[in-house]
């Protein structure tokens, strides 16, 4: 890899540590000029500062921040300050593969959190038992591909993706300290493309693609990668794996997060389809008290 990878304590690494280190290997699209009306749900590549003092508003303020994204209602502002053109960085092309009959509905499920992180996602299944073949494919859709998703190929049945990786790109599958999540890996294809292998199971591919992929997407766009992380009080006292990031879907109802369990199959997609919030918890001796403050990512 071009990043030296962080440690890893008795074979696992800290997530954290993880994310910085895939982030850091994920470009920034170019930019280029556009015109605000085509600008719209792009990302900005400079800051909008105020000209002039008008009102409360003084000189140099900053009125949109760089890495915002374009929405309609800006445009009235950019057009009264004489802005028609800015620069801004592309939508990104994301390609998701389904490695298995198994990936089919995770993969569904990355294309479409990808669309709505603003990529432009497409999804395509590769249910061969082939790896050559496999290789074959990935290599003639890099041309069309700012970042690929692979969901399944994980040792659920099918085709190994592991087995190729080396021949795509430097890689890296060392287990993190998250759950679900725990196996996945990250492939610079043609040592530029990223690359992120998810699980097939539609629960750790929901928590990856929440925690990676939309952070993936945002940096590519040059927006802030920061998680959206809110806080809420537990309902209820949990027991968690000690040392290990741990992601349940919840709902939170004012500031208070109940959680109803770990989902899984069909009644898992509806435990995640119903919650607005992915709880992010973690606890050194494995226990999470009841009215502890606990971190969560809202969902929309």
């Amino acid at each position: 890899m071009p990043v030296d990878p962080p440690e890893t304590k008795d074979g696992i690494r800290d997530f954290w540590q993880h994310w910085d280190y895939l982030l850091s290997m994920v470009p920034e699209l170019a930019e280029f000029g556009v015109p605000i009306l085509d600008a719209v749900g792009l990302t900005l590549n400079e800051a909008i500062l105020a000209e002039n003092d008008i009102g409360r508003i003084k000189a140099t303020d900053v009125l949109i921040d760089k890495g915002t994204r374009v929405v309609p209602r800006m445009l009235s502002l950019l057009t009264g300050m004489g802005i028609t053109k800015v620069m801004a960085r592309p939508n990104p092309r994301v390609l998701v593969m389904a490695l298995s009959d198994r990936a089919i509905p995770a993969s569904y499920l990355a294309a479409g959190q990808a669309q709505e992180g603003g990529a432009q996602a497409h999804r395509m299944e590769y249910i061969f038992n082939s790896p050559d073949h496999l290789l074959t494919t990935i290599s003639e859709q890099l041309v069309r591909a700012d970042l690929v998703v692979t969901v399944g190929g994980l040792g659920e049945g099918g085709v190994d993706f592991r087995a190729i990786a080396d021949q795509i790109g430097p890689n890296d599958f060392t287990p993190v300290a998250v759950s679900p999540g725990r196996d996945h890996g990250f492939v610079l294809a043609e040592e530029k493309i990223p690359l992120l292998a998810l699980p097939a199971d539609v629960y750790p591919a929901f928590v990856l693609t929440k925690l990676l992929l939309e952070p993936m997407i945002a940096k590519l766009m040059g927006a802030s990668t920061d998680p959206a992380m809110s806080v809420a009080y537990l309902a209820q006292p949990l027991r968690i794996a000690p040392h290990i990031l741990t992601c349940v879907p919840a709902t939170v109802r004012d500031s208070r997060m109940r959680i109803s369990g770990r989902p899984h199959g069909l009644e898992g997609m509806n435990e995640i389809y119903r919650a607005n919030a992915l709880a992010i918890l973690a606890s050194e001796d494995g226990v999470v008290d009841l009215d502890s403050e606990a971190f969560y990512q809202p969902l929309t």
